[in-house]
């Protein structure tokens, strides 16, 4: 059941988060004075007796505005747990695509053949020497590693990159890595030959020719560090959010801040489940949001969970800084008009508080109409208290619109940082993929079974690189083909059998001689991305390193290795397109590669294929110099919310290694259509607001009161003496005869009588607009009661007699049916509009001229 407090329902999971939300409070106690002045005018109303019809607006607003608060109070909440979500699911998809990579690289490192050809030997201090500088040569490479160790069959520990007193390893994991049948073993604990505390570790046997076991090599993965530059790139600065790795039975493995997160710390599981948002820790209430990876190519990690907080005290108060700002009124009306993008009970709300407000102005209205002419005592005090509950009704309305305009701007924020923040994880991650691409290369070609071969080639060698080659690609499918070439270029042995052609072959193209340039192992060249014979003809990158002799560095030819790039930046982007609440992409979203010419690398959309250019044009100098940014473009006839995001680089590639290459990540998401008459629609009504205080007449004027309207741009008025009342336009029956050339809208029941309606823009030649407040004034015409379409009614004010100017002192025209114009003025005296008086009697006369009873007819 919904819970009362502070004068509205809310839901009951939202009460203890509504005390947090201080544009909810802002609101609120806004409202709240609204409600007063709302007492007190009803009371003056009974004083009056004027109070009938309003009470049930006033009850309407009351409700309206209950319901509203609860909306924005539900929504304030939706989009602090979006947030969160996106960066905790950021961080265990970062985190899972990288330990994919290491779950490859223990089964390579276990093949090389220097580890294989040293456990085989007798113990010595210069192969051990050996190896360990092998090993530190490995992690200037792939510096996600802290220590690696080599264990022999008997749990001794033959060589180690880190320095340790353990001399042997007694883990179980030795003895599973020795018999497991899978592909390798990953763990997270202690592990007493590492270190002291917990370490996430990968291990694999070493096996001989015959695939008998002759030891197990372990790397020990930097946990800590990895997470730590994670956090970092998700978290901007004077961010209040804490991220966190956690175990599903609530451990936490890695925290953004030690203090509030530390590692070790102990959750409760239910805090993980997300049946209550908010968790308590260390006496402090935090909004929570735990999310599972989506895994890899089948990879889904440790079983880890991403863990987003954030105190409950700064959850609400995030405001959408330049994003919000950003955003105009015109787009803003243009987006949430037409887009899908809010709840449809928010939009009931705005809808409802328009027709609320729609019906208090015409009973104000007929209630001031009743009032023209009186000589009571209190009729002067009845108009000014029926005004000012239509002031109360406009200031309500006002806070409405008000309110839910901050939200919809906030929602559409929300969405430009989500593409963003898309962007920024899309490009990230092909960092990461590109990073382990460098590496791999210039680590294989140090393989000692390459360098023998083409030092002293033959068939058998080759063979030999062959099966290497292929086991290799085996581990690493991101891989088309590997090849290995010699010192002209000529093509030794390749990985794929379907690309075994290639053997003999010259590689023509220039990166080939580049490579064979290379003079050290810390070295790699890449290609360009461009189409290739390599790779059907496709376009791709292929990274390359010089194999080179064990003495004086010179390269005995290199090895390539061709990037798979078409399904490996497909998957990229299909895993970076901003999502809704259930993880499905937004419809019509996209995402793109881009190089540093605005030619697409990859593409989420086939409307936008390989080498063309970039529908959305992004200057990646601007992103270098202002970092990632959000937007909104019209593209295709849609208002697109566009993130961006330049590649900066990961760990040592292209941040210290000397390559460089500009490549730009775009999410866009549509946010609405573009209107065709964006900026051109009428204003209704602007050209009386500023007459609410009209003068009044002095005492001994002659004066009569006018009922004005106003039809578009255009305010118009007849006596109030001829009019009967407004009334609502729905329940406009059409006619089933044509008649005065769609002059005749149809007819309305008036107190059981069909009354004819007309068109009266039509009539004068003013242009039709579009109202949602269009009312039926109706009047006393020539003897016949006749209605009026009006886009929105007016004041009554009273106007001297002989502030009227005849129209005849204007025009010569005769035909138009009115008696005049008044130059109305303000209580200041400034010009407040101009007001043309319609003669109801010549427009009855008129219509009775041209086609006058066949519209009554028509209309009966």
């Amino acid at each position: 059941m919904p819970t009362l407090r502070e004068g509205f329902e809310i839901d009951p999971a939202l009460a203890g988060l509504i005390r947090h939300m201080r544009a909810i409070d802002d609101y609120r106690q806004v409202f709240d004075r609204l409600q007063a002045s709302w007492d007190t005018l009803t009371l003056l109303g009974q004083l009056s007796g004027n109070a009938t019809e309003m009470s049930g607006t006033r009850s309407a607003f009351e409700t309206l505005t209950a319901s509203l608060l609860g909306h924005l109070a539900k929504e304030t909440r939706d989009k602090a747990m979006t947030d969160l979500r996106i960066k905790a699911q950021n961080a265990i998809d970062v985190l899972v695509r990288n330990l994919f990579e290491r779950t490859a690289d223990i089964g390579f490192l276990a093949a090389d053949t220097d580890i294989r050809e040293m456990l085989e030997a007798p113990v010595s201090s210069e192969a051990r020497a050996a190896i360990e500088a092998r090993f530190r040569d490995y992690v200037a490479k792939y510096s996600v590693y802290s220590d690696i160790v080599l264990v022999d069959r008997e749990g001794a520990i033959r060589a180690r990159l880190a320095s340790h007193p353990a001399q042997e390893a007694r883990h179980p994991i030795v003895t599973e890595a020795l018999t497991s049948t899978g592909a390798y073993v990953e763990h997270y604990g202690l592990v007493d030959f590492v270190a002291d505390e917990k370490a996430l570790i990968y291990a694999w046997r070493v096996e001989d020719a015959a695939k008998r076991p002759l030891g197990v090599l372990v790397l020990v993965f930097r946990l800590a560090d990895e997470m730590e530059g994670i956090f970092r790139k998700l978290l901007p600065e004077h961010d209040w959010t804490v991220l966190a790795c956690v175990s599903p039975e609530g451990e936490v493995i890695a925290g953004s801040c030690p203090i509030q997160l530390p590692a070790g710390l102990r959750l409760s599981p239910s805090a993980l489940q997300g049946r209550d948002p908010v968790i308590r820790l260390g006496g402090r209430q935090y909004l929570a949001m735990a999310c599972g990876t989506a895994g890899y190519q089948g990879y889904m990690g440790p079983g880890w969970l991403g863990l987003g907080l954030i105190p409950l005290e700064a959850a609400f108060d995030q405001d959408d800084g330049e994003l919000g700002k950003s955003i105009g009124e015109d787009l803003l009306a243009a987006v949430t008009s037409r887009a899908g993008l809010f709840s449809d009970e928010l939009r009931h709300v705005s809808r409802q508080a328009a027709a609320i407000q729609g019906d208090l102005n015409r009973s104000v209205w007929n209630g001031s109409i009743r009032q023209a002419g009186s000589t009571a005592a209190n009729a002067a005090f009845s108009k000014i208290l029926l005004w000012e509950i239509s002031s109360a009704g406009r200031k309500t309305q006002a806070v409405c619109d008000a309110s839910i305009g901050d939200l919809h701007r906030t929602v559409v924020a929300a969405i430009m940082e989500k593409c963003r923040s898309r962007a920024a994880f899309a490009i990230d991650v092909m960092d990461r993929n590109l990073y382990e691409r460098a590496n791999d290369c210039r680590w294989w070609a140090l393989n000692a079974s390459f360098a023998r071969v083409l030092a002293a080639p033959s068939p058998e060698g080759r063979r030999l690189c062959g099966e290497i080659l292929a086991t290799i690609n085996a581990l690493y499918t991101v891989y088309s083909n590997l090849i290995l070439f010699d010192t002209q270029g000529v093509v030794v042995a390749v990985s794929q059998p379907s690309q075994a052609h290639l053997v003999g072959q010259k590689l023509e193209a220039e990166w080939a001689a580049r490579t064979l340039a290379l003079r050290t192992g810390q070295h790699y060249a890449v290609s360009a991305f461009e189409p290739t014979p390599l790779y059907g003809e496709a376009a791709t990158l292929i990274y390359t390193a010089a194999v080179q002799s064990p003495v004086g560095g010179r390269a005995l030819g290199g090895i390539a290795i061709v990037f798979d790039s078409t399904p490996q930046f497909s998957a990229i982007l299909a895993d970076s397109l901003p999502t809704d609440e259930e993880g499905a992409a937004l419809p019509g979203s996209f995402a793109l590669l881009v190089d540093g010419d605005g030619r697409i690398i990859s593409s989420s959309d086939p409307r936008f294929p390989v080498g063309a250019q970039s529908p959305l044009p992004i200057d990646a100098a601007t992103l270098e110099r202002d970092g990632d940014l959000a937007g909104i473009r019209s593209f295709e006839g849609k208002h697109m919310a566009v993130g961006a995001a330049l590649s900066k680089g990961y760990r040592e590639y292209k941040t210290s290694d000397g390559h460089r290459a500009d490549v730009v990540a775009l999410c866009a998401a549509p946010l609405g259509e573009v209107a065709a008459d964006a900026g051109a629609k009428t204003a209704v009504g602007g050209a009386g607001q500023g007459a609410l205080a009209a003068h009044k007449p002095a005492d001994g004027v002659e004066a009569f009161e006018v009922a004005t309207f106003h039809i578009g741009r255009h305010w118009l008025g007849v006596p109030a003496r001829d009019v009967i009342e407004a009334v609502d336009i729905a329940g406009l029956k059409p006619s089933a005869k044509k008649a005065g050339d769609g002059l005749l809208a149809g007819y309305k029941l008036h107190e059981g009588q069909p009354v004819p309606v007309l068109r009266l823009a039509r009539l004068l030649g003013i242009p039709d607009a579009s109202s949602d407040e269009q009312q039926i004034v109706i009047v006393r015409a020539a003897g016949r009661t006749l209605g009026l379409i009006v886009d929105a009614l007016g004041l009554i004010p009273e106007i001297a007699a002989s502030e009227l100017q005849p129209l005849r002192d204007l025009t010569s025209k005769t035909d138009v049916p009115a008696l005049g114009v008044v130059a109305t003025r303000n209580a200041r005296g400034e010009p407040a509009g101009m007001l043309m008086l319609l003669d109801v009697d010549r427009l009855g006369a008129r219509l009775q001229g041209e086609g006058g009873p066949a519209l009554v007819q028509a209309a009966e």
